[in-house]
C-alpha cells in the first residue's frame, strides 16, 4: 500500500515559505579608493611631501657646500678674545674667526659669531617686490656648516596688489618638498616663515643645528645658526637674547634637560613627573 504524499508536500511548502522570509543578501558595495595621505607636518605651518625637484628649477642655485673654516688674523682686543672663549665654552666650538672683520671697539658676542660665519645680519626691509625670500634662505643655509648643502629654495610671490596675498616658500632636497605660507608684508621679509621652513628642513635631515632670530631694536635682523645645545646654553646664560619667545623656551628647556642628564643621579623633569604620577596612582 502506498504512503500518502501530503506530509512530504506540506514539508516542502513550509521550507519554501521560510526561505522567502529571509531578507536577501544585499550586494556588497565596491571598496572606496583609499584617500591620499595628507602631507606630514614637521613644525607648525610647514608641510612636507615626496617630490622631485621641478624641471623649471633644474638650474636654480642651491645652498653651496660648506668650505672649511679658517682662522684669520688675531683678536683686535682682549674683550673679543674673551667673548670667543666664552662662546666656545657654551658649545660654539670650534670657532674659527676672521678677526679682520671686527674693529677693536666691538665687544658683542654677536660680532664674534658673525665673523665666524655663524650669524647672518640683514635688513628686513627689501625695498623690492617680490622680496626674494629664496635668496635670504640660501644665505642662511650657507651658515649651517653644510647641513643644508644642495637644498634649492623657491619663492612663489602673490599677484601684485592682491589683498591679503601670500607667498609660498618651498625647499627641495632628498626627493622631498617642504612648503610654508608666508605673509605678504609689502617690501618686508616674513622672517618667521623663512626660519620655520629652514628649521623644518634641518630637523628632517637629522641636523642638530637650528636658526635662532635674536632680539633687535631696529629693522635689521640677526640670525644665529648653531647646534641647539649651544643656543640653549647661550640663552640660559644671558649671552644671547632671542627675538622668538617660543623657540627660546624650547631651546632653553632642552639645554636644561641635557645639563640635568649629565649630572650623575639626577632625574630629568619629565621622568620626575612620571614617578610622581605613578606614586599618586599607587596611593589610590
Amino acid at each position: 500500500m502506498r504512503r500518502p504524499l501530503l506530509p512530504a508536500v506540506l514539508l516542502f511548502l513550509v521550507a519554501t515559505l521560510a526561505g522567502c522570509d529571509r531578507p536577501s543578501e544585499a550586494p556588497r558595495a565596491p571598496a572606496a579608493p583609499a584617500a591620499p595621505a595628507p602631507p606630514a607636518k614637521i613644525v607648525p605651518g610647514v608641510r612636507v611631501r615626496p617630490m622631485a625637484l621641478p624641471e623649471a628649477l633644474a638650474t636654480a642655485p642651491a645652498v653651496p657646500v660648506a668650505s672649511a673654516a679658517a682662522e684669520k688674523g688675531k683678536a683686535p682686543s682682549a674683550e673679543l678674545a674673551a667673548q670667543r672663549a666664552r662662546l666656545q665654552d657654551l658649545g660654539f666650538a670650534p670657532l674659527a674667526v676672521d678677526w679682520s672683520q671686527l674693529e677693536p671697539g666691538e665687544k658683542r658676542p654677536e660680532s664674534v659669531l658673525r665673523a665666524a660665519g655663524l650669524l647672518v645680519w640683514f635688513d628686513v626691509e627689501t625695498s623690492s617686490f617680490p622680496n626674494e625670500h629664496d635668496g635670504l634662505l640660501r644665505e642662511l643655509g650657507a651658515a649651517a656648516a653644510g647641513d643644508l648643502a644642495g637644498v634649492v629654495f623657491e619663492e612663489i610671490a602673490p599677484e601684485p596688489d592682491t589683498e591679503n596675498g601670500r607667498y609660498r616658500l618651498n625647499a627641495y632636497a632628498d626627493g622631498k618638498r617642504w612648503s610654508v605660507d608666508a605673509q605678504d608684508f609689502g617690501d618686508w621679509y616674513d622672517v618667521d616663515a623663512a626660519l620655520r621652513l629652514a628649521n623644518a628642513v634641518l630637523r628632517d635631515r637629522g641636523s642638530e643645528r637650528r636658526m635662532l632670530l635674536l632680539d633687535s631694536e631696529d629693522q635689521t635682523a640677526e640670525v644665529v645658526v648653531a647646534p641647539r645645545a649651544a643656543l640653549g646654553a647661550a640663552l640660559r646664560e644671558g649671552v644671547l637674547h632671542a627675538g622668538d619667545a617660543d623657540l627660546a623656551r624650547e631651546l632653553g628647556k632642552q639645554a636644561e634637560d641635557e645639563r640635568r642628564a649629565a649630572i650623575p643621579g639626577a632625574v630629568a623633569p619629565g621622568a620626575a613627573a612620571e614617578v610622581k604620577e605613578g606614586a599618586s596612582n599607587g596611593a589610590q
